[in-house]
């Protein structure tokens, strides 16, 4: 016991001192007219950026300036819009049915704001969502409740998984 009585006492000193040291810097900033400031933690950058697989499909716009192409829900084919203002690729549940989406009465817990006002949606997966050559695997899709959209929107759960989209002159590119 009186081997620790030494470390005791340096620690109780320390214990002691270092309020008044912080306390004195303290003053001193505020003397000073400094303000103490943290930097603001570095953002993590990804050391390797994801690959294109040099898959690309170019859509030309329709009439009314929208671009409208065939997509394959792990094989079934819908007719898709592209809507860069979608967060998810949306779809009302008689074509998620017909797509093999069948998310149960329980799962529409969310809320979402359409058109035709808020409903309520379910979140999903598609297994592969393709689009000519480009396919992404694990793909969140929104069921909304009822009809929804009318049209399904290829919205942006699919898009940012793409190495680019670009629209041009009238086309669609997507690049995988």
């Amino acid at each position: 016991m009186s081997k620790f009585l030494p470390f005791l006492f340096g620690a109780t000193a320390i214990a002691l001192v270092f309020p008044s040291v912080f306390d004195e810097y303290r003053a001193r900033l505020v003397a000073e007219g400094e303000v103490e400031r943290l930097d603001p933690p570095q953002q993590v950058v990804e050391a390797a950026l994801p690959r294109s697989s040099g898959r690309t499909m170019r859509l030309a716009a329709g009439p009314d300036g929208h671009f409208r192409t065939l997509a394959r829900f792990d094989g079934r084919s819908e007719e898709v819009m592209v809507d860069t203002g979608a967060t998810y690729v949306a779809l009302g549940e008689e074509a998620a049915r017909r797509l093999g989406i069948w998310p149960s009465p329980a799962d529409f817990i969310h809320r979402a704001q359409t058109a035709q006002g808020t409903v309520r949606a379910a979140l999903a997966k598609v297994r592969r969502l393709s689009i000519g050559p480009v396919e992404l695997s694990d793909i969140e899709v929104m069921v909304l409740e009822g009809r929804g959209p009318g049209t399904t929107l290829l919205g942006m759960s699919f898009l940012k998984r793409l190495s680019r989209f670009e629209a041009s002159d009238g086309q669609l590119t997507l690049v995988q």
